[in-house]
């Protein structure tokens, strides 16, 4: 089962890069390159920029899942992240005063190291749970991220407690691999398989009350100070991006023009430009990510020819359509429409 997925967006940053490093040093310990297993991906695998977009990030971790023959990759992963793997959501975890404090930090913070999850925390009879859903489109890389997750989450509270969680419950939104015995190697906590929409985290009272052995009031205060400033200023800035992106969706036969667009927010199309180029995104580049999001809808929902699909997007030709969604996904529109009519979620491929 899927979780409660959002925006389907190509382009739309997913995870900080240095989490494609992590799994860089994962591959070099099976004697794998992760430039031979990127050959072909957009070259944002290995840009400048700190956050890898969603197409790239879904083709890098499925090619390096094939080339180690793994599907308990994200584990391995999980288990290869440290502490300052996580930035400055990390350091104010560090310093959190309490598990429960820590995990609350996580869960209000993440969005600076990850767009495609959406983290809730929540109170319950028993203690808390941390709840994780996609926000974005995993399709067969979902398994991996919520299994990586799960390992850092661990991992980070075992370092701040020095204690067992041996009493924590994770409940899994997969069916129970063939290979299932695998998390017992990196994971204390019980782990269930369910029928349920999200990853769910269960922590005892006993265990949230317990203190961190790196607790430091004033330096939690600092690193909860510019993480709220940074996670201010990133939703800020993704303000008009998001109405563009709204409007653009709402257009039934053709996209308006940027004056058109600027225009409906009250803006001059020279501010618009700015503002967007602030969010490092394009009008162009919104555009890209409705097409697709529609072509994703119709070849999975529809049974639409591929090339009434290209028409509808404003295509002249369906070779031009087939070679911008190869770009925008990583396959060709045939190649999706079977694999997601072979499966429900291509995350079976895996036993997931």
């Amino acid at each position: 089962m899927r979780g409660n997925v959002g925006p389907d967006s190509a382009t739309e940053p997913a995870f900080h890069n240095v989490y494609v490093r992590v799994l860089g040093a994962v591959l070099a310990r099976r004697g794998i390159v992760i430039g031979e297993v990127s050959a072909g991906l957009p070259t944002t695998v290995f840009g400048d920029t700190d956050r890898l977009p969603l197409a790239p990030a879904r083709a890098l971790i499925a090619a390096a899942m094939t080339a180690t023959a793994t599907p308990w990759l994200g584990l391995e992963l999980g288990a290869a992240a440290q502490a300052h793997t996580h930035g400055l959501v990390g350091t104010a975890a560090f310093a959190s005063s309490t598990l429960g404090e820590a995990l609350q930090t996580v869960a209000r913070f993440a969005p600076l190291r990850t767009q495609a999850l959406q983290f809730h925390w929540q109170a319950t009879p028993s203690g808390g749970e941390l709840v994780i859903n996609a926000r974005l489109e995993l399709d067969g890389v979902r398994g991996f991220v919520y299994d990586a997750m799960l390992v850092m989450i661990e991992r980070l509270l075992q370092s701040l407690s020095g204690t067992s969680m041996a009493a924590v419950c994770y409940q899994l939104p997969a069916p129970r691999p063939v290979w299932a015995e695998r998390y017992h190697d990196h994971l204390e906590g019980q782990v269930v398989f369910e029928r349920i929409e999200q990853l769910r985290l269960q922590f005892p009272a006993e265990l949230l009350a317990r203190p961190c052995l790196t607790a430091d009031a004033h330096g939690y205060a600092r690193a909860a100070e510019e993480c709220t400033r940074l996670l201010d200023a990133h939703q800020q800035q993704r303000r008009i991006g998001e109405r563009v992106r709204m409007l653009l969706a709402a257009s039934a036969s053709h996209f308006p023009t940027a004056e058109e667009v600027a225009e409906r927010l009250h803006l001059s199309a020279r501010s618009l430009f700015r503002h967007l180029a602030d969010e490092q995104l394009s009008l162009r580049q919104l555009i890209a990510d409705v097409r697709c999001d529609r072509a994703r809808f119709w070849l999975r929902q529809t049974d639409l020819p591929i090339e009434r699909i290209a028409e509808r997007l404003g295509y002249a030709e369906a070779s031009n359509f087939a070679r911008c969604f190869k770009r925008w996904t990583g396959v060709t529109p045939r190649s999706y429409r079977q694999s997601r009519s072979a499966c429900s979620d291509l995350d079976s491929a895996a036993a997931r």
